[in-house]
């Protein structure tokens, strides 16, 4: 009996490996060269080249986009308009080791190389900004604002903000530690984010309003295609994971710190972040508005477009106001 339960484990096993290695060769199989869009701008940093879209005019104050996990820049692309409308200029930023800027080979994907990363950009581009960021996008936002570039940072709009837990304990955490080990972490992407047939269910399952997903599926999975996609997102995956690696936007005294004025928008129906991590960071920020949309997950801004729009609108009122 045991011997026949250990065979049958053993074929599951096999079973499993074998099935996790077909995804992985069927995303080397559709990853391949593509051209980057006409519409990406490159610019240089110490980490490589980071693709942006601007939009606006030249002369208009300054408003940086940063996207949350998986996503690019072409999701802001009617927040974009919206604010370009308006005389903002906008500068929508492909976060690596997402959309279409270059990855990095040293995997330098931590909230602290994101954040200075970001800082050199913004010198590249002219100088301090606003900035939005979602979800994933957060933490760089947050540890540039509470780091030594804190200067570049004008006012500091957080969207459904993934911090995770603030003032974790030290170290990696199991989860981290596992998938920083590559073949293990590639299949994971690779039977996941990156499969196609997945692609729709699981933007589905950041939202309230499901429908929502649909308009944006080919727009998410555009950058996809491009050569080494799994490799790289598998690379940046444990930073997803990590409990804390210093970085001062995971704990409350680097929030306190900030000095940067802020608004917070969330979705009230988000079950990825939800609201009660919103009103925490009511308490530590040098807060100066909080909007929860009724009805909206965790990526309002495809959700409820109009009322994103007319959030985010108030809330640069918010943390402009006095400059």
């Amino acid at each position: 009996m045991m011997r026949w339960l250990f065979r049958l484990g053993g074929g599951l096993l096999l079973a499993l490996v074998l099935l996790f290695a077909g995804f992985r060769v069927a995303a080397w199989w559709r990853e391949g060269p593509v051209p980057t869009p006409p519409q990406m701008v490159m610019v240089a940093t110490g980490y490589g080249k980071v693709a942006v879209q601007l939009s606006g005019p030249e002369t208009g104050r300054r408003v940086v986009l940063l996207h949350g996990t998986a996503a690019w820049s072409g999701f802001w692309r009617d927040v974009s308009a919206h604010l370009a409308a308006q005389g903002w200029r906008v500068i929508a930023v492909d976060t690596p080791p997402f959309g279409w800027s270059e990855r990095d080979p040293q995997a330098r994907y931590d909230r602290v190389s994101q954040a200075d990363r970001l800082a050199q950009l913004l010198r590249a581009t002219g100088g301090p900004a606003i900035i939005v960021g979602h979800s994933f996008g957060a933490g760089a936002a947050v540890e540039l604002a509470a780091g030594k570039d804190a200067a570049l940072v004008d006012g500091l709009i957080l969207v459904d903000a993934a911090l995770g837990t603030l003032d974790p304990p030290q170290g990696r955490g199991a989860a981290a530690a596992t998938l920083s080990l590559a073949p293990l972490a590639q299949a994971v992407i690779s039977a996941s984010v990156t499969n196609p047939p997945l692609t729709g269910p699981l933007l589905r399952s950041f939202l309230a309003r499901k429908d929502a997903a649909d308009p944006w599926l080919a727009t998410l999975k555009e950058p996809m295609r491009r050569e080494g996609t799994t490799a790289a997102y598998a690379a940046w995956l444990p930073n997803l994971l990590i409990v804390n690696d210093g970085a001062l936007s995971r704990t409350r005294a680097g929030l306190k710190g900030i000095a940067a004025p802020s608004a917070i928008i969330w979705g009230a129906a988000d079950t990825v972040t939800p609201p009660a991590q919103g009103k925490e960071l009511e308490r530590l920020l040098n807060l100066r508005s909080a909007i929860y949309l009724a009805g909206v997950g965790h990526i309002p801004h495809i959700e409820d477009p109009k009322g994103f729009q007319t959030a985010l609108d108030r809330s640069l009122i918010a943390v402009t106001r006095g400059k």
